[in-house]
């Protein structure tokens, strides 16, 4: 029997972002931006799907952790009418993601601000528009991709 463990419900999802790494001190980009895709998010954080996690020599999940004072600063745009949120967030855990010939990383990240926080609520707000569309469209067409993919 698998327990769950999450803090607070996922919402499955395919967000369009950007993520940068901040400096802390000052606030002052020190990486990014790297572009990437939110596939679920919660009050407490969210998976991001990203297919560039170097550059230059910034690695956007071991130097952030590396550097104490840093922090990554996501960029979401939340479709239908584009609204746009900026959430500060640490990377938590990462991992390579890999099917058929599509390689990219998954990179869990916790968010900076508490999840009972005003941001956070808005967050929840707009995301609850047309949600359930965004998954319902995220599903089908991921979903038989996968099954296919698991049969093989």
């Amino acid at each position: 029997m698998i327990t769950e463990l999450r803090r607070s419900k996922r919402f499955a999802d395919f967000l369009p972002i950007t993520l940068s790494a901040v400096s802390g001190p000052d606030n002052k980009v020190v990486a990014g931006p790297f572009s990437g895709r939110i596939i679920d998010i919660s009050r407490h954080g969210a998976c991001l799907l990203m297919t560039q996690v170097l550059l230059k020599t910034y690695h956007v999940f071991h130097s952030t952790l590396k550097e104490e004072a840093n922090y990554l600063l996501l960029r979401i745009n939340i479709p239908p009418d584009l609204v746009n949120f900026t959430m500060p967030a640490m990377p938590v855990w990462m991992g390579p993601y890999v099917l058929d010939e599509i390689k990219v990383f998954r990179m869990g990240v916790e968010f900076l601000t508490g999840p009972e926080g005003e941001l956070v609520q808005r967050l929840e707000k707009v995301m609850q528009k047309k949600q359930s569309e965004r998954d319902d469209l995220w599903n089908s067409v991921s979903h038989p991709y996968l099954q296919k993919h698991r049969e093989e």
